[in-house]
C-alpha cells in the first residue's frame, strides 16, 4: 500500500461544464487537493465523507464530501477540451480545432492504463 501518492486529477463541476485540473495527494494520513489557485482542502482521510465511485466515470473517478462541499473527481481527462495543469492559452485554444481534439484524444488514450492503476491505488486508500 502506498504511503505517499501524488496524482493528477480533474475536478468536475457539472455534467457539461467546467473542469479544474489539480493534484490529489496522500501523505501521512492527509488527503490534499491542490489547483493552480492553491490548496482546496487538506483533510485527514476521515474528513472525506460519502465516497462513491459513480458508474458514469467508468471506474476512474469518485465523488466525496469535504467540509460540507461536494467534490467530483476523475483520474482521467474527462473530455478533450479539459485543461491540463500547465496549459498555455494557445494550447487550450488548440483543443477547439479538429486537429487539436484528435491529437489530445490520442494522448489521453495512451494514459488509460496508468489512470486505472492510479484509481486502483486511490480506492485502496479511500476505503480505509
Amino acid at each position: 500500500m502506498a504511503q505517499e501518492l501524488v496524482s493528477r486529477v480533474w475536478q468536475i463541476h457539472s455534467l457539461f461544464g467546467k473542469v479544474t485540473p489539480g493534484l490529489l495527494t496522500w501523505s501521512h494520513g492527509q488527503v490534499v487537493f491542490i489547483t493552480e489557485e492553491g490548496i482546496q482542502f487538506n483533510e485527514p482521510l476521515s474528513g472525506l465523507k460519502n465516497v462513491t465511485w459513480p458508474f458514469l466515470r467508468m471506474g476512474v473517478g469518485f465523488d466525496t464530501v469535504v467540509n460540507g462541499k461536494k467534490y467530483k473527481f476523475s483520474f482521467t481527462k474527462p473530455n478533450p477540451s479539459a485543461p491540463e495543469l500547465d496549459d498555455t492559452l494557445e494550447e487550450q485554444l488548440l483543443r477547439f480545432t479538429d486537429a487539436g481534439r484528435l491529437w489530445d484524444s490520442i494522448k489521453t488514450l495512451r494514459n488509460v492504463k496508468q489512470d486505472k492503476e492510479t484509481t486502483k491505488t486511490w480506492k485502496e486508500i479511500l476505503k480505509r
